[in-house]
């Protein structure tokens, strides 16, 4: 009998650690790369790394000195959304931005469970640095959020959706 409690002791501390690790690593989007897109892929447009949104942020959280925002602005008359990083920024620190449209938008190729735009890296000191601009939606599954990190910690950051 003590063989059998022992296994079943072992499953069930086997279970409880791989619940614990499912729940502390949140799930990663399908791809994650600059080129998924960059030069128009995805309904994304490419924009100078200067610009910015209105003064209206939707998002945005600071690290130390450096900042990270989403940006909401104007293009063609469309609303637009986009991430930013700036301030004391170093070569290495990353920006990007996720996009969910929970399948409404098929025909721009979606991603499930949604799509990581980047990561954009800075590569000299106090260089801003923006993410694709994508146009935006008052459809509630429609949603974006910024996320960065630092090269000197290496910790992820993401604001919340909007």
């Amino acid at each position: 009998m003590r063989p059998f409690r022992t296994t079943l002791a072992t499953a069930a501390v086997l279970t409880a650690a791989t619940a614990g690790v499912l729940v502390a690593h949140p799930i990663q989007p399908a791809h994650a790369s600059a080129s998924d897109c960059e030069s128009g892929a995805r309904g994304f447009r490419d924009h100078p790394d200067n610009a910015e949104g209105d003064t209206d942020k939707p998002a945005d959280f600071s690290l130390g000195s450096v900042r990270i925002t989403l940006e909401k602005g104007s293009y063609v008359g469309q609303q637009i959304a986009f991430g930013k990083i700036s301030g004391q920024t170093r070569p290495g620190d990353n920006v990007w931005m996720d996009w969910r449209a929970d399948g409404w938008d098929r025909d721009q190729n979606a991603m499930s469970p949604w799509l990581q735009c980047g990561p954009f890296t800075v590569r000299s000191a106090g260089q801003s640095l923006t993410t694709p601009f994508r146009r935006t939606s008052t459809d509630p599954q429609y949603q974006f959020r910024v996320c960065g990190s630092l090269k000197s910690d290496g910790v992820i950051r993401c604001s919340g959706w909007w």
